[in-house]
């Protein structure tokens, strides 16, 4: 009887040390991530070759009808609503993507690049509509989407219901916008220069000014420390961007000299 007692102690013992010493990540779960993690990457890759092979034929074709990046835009829409239907949360995790990374690590060599292309001249001797058109328009733009975002979800048709905070920062996100079509069909035709710099410099000057009312936007969020968001908080948001705007603004004039 002593005997059978200390096999099962000792049998016990080595399974509890055994499940201890078990890599996670020979674990069902872990597989089951690396499976998906791996579909997700094809797919990501798939959609680049898509898109760049879509753009080689149109190029080839000379088709002006559309353009590569509407091709581009729409195609991505299609699988990430089908990636959004299909059930598990796995591959969704696995697609997902991470605002900050993009706003601190993929969107500044963008703007960087843009600003390299840009024609000073042109852009110096329309300052005052680039700077109305991305300041005053982005600011109406990412309020009166916010606005419209935040009475839709008072009506309980859908179930949904976000705070104020969160509209106006999925308002900004929206007025980030990037008219790259635009910019393009704008270089086939020799449009006219004024009108191609004063979208071109409102382009880039929009995505700082978006970035900004964002993250003006996320300190106040429900649940944060910084209390609730009221029209001082938007005009510290615009002091801080003017700030940050002159202080970068003079240090690449004076590396420039």
């Amino acid at each position: 009887m002593m005997a059978s007692v200390l096999q099962d102690l000792a049998w016990g013992s080595l399974r509890k040390r055994m499940e201890e010493e078990t890599d996670p990540d020979e674990s069902p779960e872990a597989g089951e991530q690396e499976f998906w993690t791996s579909w997700a990457l094809f797919i990501l890759i798939l959609l680049l070759i898509a898109a760049l092979f879509t753009s080689y034929m149109l190029k080839q074709k000379r088709v002006q009808a559309v353009h590569e990046t509407v091709l581009s835009i729409f195609s991505g829409m299609v699988v990430g609503l089908i990636i959004r239907v299909s059930p598990g949360t796995l591959i969704q995790k696995s697609v997902s993507f991470n605002y900050q990374f993009f706003f601190n690590l993929l969107l500044p060599p963008i703007i960087l690049a843009s600003g390299y292309e840009l024609h000073q001249a042109n852009f110096f001797r329309n300052i005052g509509a680039i700077l109305t058109f991305a300041f005053a328009g982005t600011f109406i733009s990412a309020l009166v989407l916010g606005l419209i975002l935040y009475l839709w979800t008072r009506i309980p048709l859908d179930g949904l219901n976000i705070s104020f905070v969160e509209a106006i920062s999925v308002g900004a996100t929206l007025s980030a916008t990037d008219p790259v079509t635009i910019l393009a069909i704008f270089n086939v035709y020799k449009v006219e220069p004024k009108l191609y710099t004063v979208i071109f410099g409102e382009s880039i000057l929009n995505d700082a000014i978006a970035i900004v009312l964002f993250e003006t936007a996320q300190r106040y969020k429900p649940g944060s420390t910084a209390g609730s968001l009221t029209v001082l908080s938007l005009f510290e948001a615009i002091g801080i961007f003017l700030l940050v705007f002159f202080a970068v603004y003079s240090l690449g004039s004076s590396l420039e000299l």
